[in-house]
């Protein structure tokens, strides 16, 4: 590429730091993406407006179409620009955008992504992660039990539901905490981290909301449903961050690389833990009988406050629609369930 046609796109060095005006450049007829060879000629005749050294030059070349299409799109610059510069939390936020992301918003999310520069950082899900595994390790060991498949069951503790102790509001929240064993424990850890931190690290603070809001569903749906038995675990958080993924890839089916891989992975985690919390609410000998209920309530909560709170840099009407739909559900639904709440409590 001439050095005069980059030129008239980028005025100063600070100016070609925005990566999407420097793809953009090289994108000369703006279909969103650069022919792999075209690319690699222009970086190597464009060396000191990439900012790359020759060595840096070679490494960025010799791996740079990731999904072998013989295209570069926006989202396999910003990962490649982000490697090559040592900019490592940079370029796990790209990857984590791929996979929650569909192609179509891609040139937007990340050009959004790389202008944050990580404030407030992503640490919600590795925080909530360790003080719920070391909660479980407490009670564990408080109890005598040990580490098991379907114990402790703490019902004494402050954070679980009790069904007798329903005027301590916080514990709608804080049984989030608690853990029925450890496979119950690992699960949820494991697909908060797996699914939750991709979807922190793109949506920040409000995948917060839609978790916590997750979990406070769980509860009042077990409330009125199954109002004589324990709850605990982050299932209601955990089932709102695999709806909002399951929504997310169901509303951009044909844009969502590996579509039918993630939705079988989506499935049979979502199969495996229902089937599971099934077996320990029905088929154990405990007298304590814990409900599994959350999970769909945290389900649906997923869904409505995944239109309503995630980020969606291009909007169309339809989806208005869909997120005052989303909205009116979700309040009726808040709404009805606290009411019943305080029926019961009164009567």
């Amino acid at each position: 590429m001439p050095k005069d046609m980059y030129e008239m796109t980028c005025e100063s060095q600070s100016e070609c730091t925005s990566w999407l005006r420097l793809f953009r450049a090289f994108d000369y007829d703006h279909d969103g993406f650069i022919p792999n060879q075209e690319l690699r000629k222009a970086i190597r005749e464009s060396t000191i407006s990439f900012g790359l050294t020759n060595r840096e030059i070679d490494v960025m070349t010799a791996d740079i179409d990731k999904n072998l299409d013989g295209m570069i799109d926006f989202a396999e610059f910003c990962i490649l620009m982000s490697r090559i510069k040592g900019l490592y939390i940079r370029h796990g936020m790209f990857r984590a955008g791929q996979m929650v992301v569909p192609k179509k918003h891609r040139t937007t999310y990340f050009n959004y992504l790389q202008k944050y520069r990580c404030f407030p950082p992503p640490v919600f899900m590795f925080l909530i992660s360790l003080i719920q595994i070391g909660i479980y390790a407490y009670y564990a060991v408080e109890s005598g039990e040990g580490i098991s498949v379907n114990g402790p069951v703490p019902t004494k503790s402050p954070l679980i539901l009790n069904p007798n102790r329903k005027t301590e509001v916080w514990r709608f929240a804080s049984y989030m905490f608690i853990h029925i064993g450890i496979c119950h424990l690992v699960f949820n850890v494991l697909t908060q981290l797996i699914l939750g931190l991709p979807l922190e690290l793109v949506h920040q603070w409000r995948v917060i909301l839609v978790y916590i809001g997750g979990v406070i569903a769980g509860s009042l749906l077990v409330t009125i449903v199954d109002p004589y038995v324990y709850l605990a675990g982050a299932s209601g958080g955990v089932y709102a961050i695999l709806a909002a993924h399951l929504s997310e890839l169901i509303m951009n089916w044909n844009e969502m690389e590996f579509n039918y891989i993630r939705a079988l992975i989506l499935f049979i985690m979502i199969g495996s833990d229902a089937g599971f919390a099934a077996y320990q609410r029905f088929f154990t000998d405990r007298t304590e009988k814990v409900s599994h209920l959350s999970h769909l309530g945290g389900f649906v909560a997923g869904l409505l406050l995944g239109v309503l709170l995630l980020r969606n840099f291009r909007k169309h009407r339809w989806e208005r629609v869909i997120w005052w739909f989303s909205l009116t559900v979700f309040l009726i639904l808040l709404s009805a369930s606290i009411v019943l709440i305080c029926f019961q409590i009164t009567f």
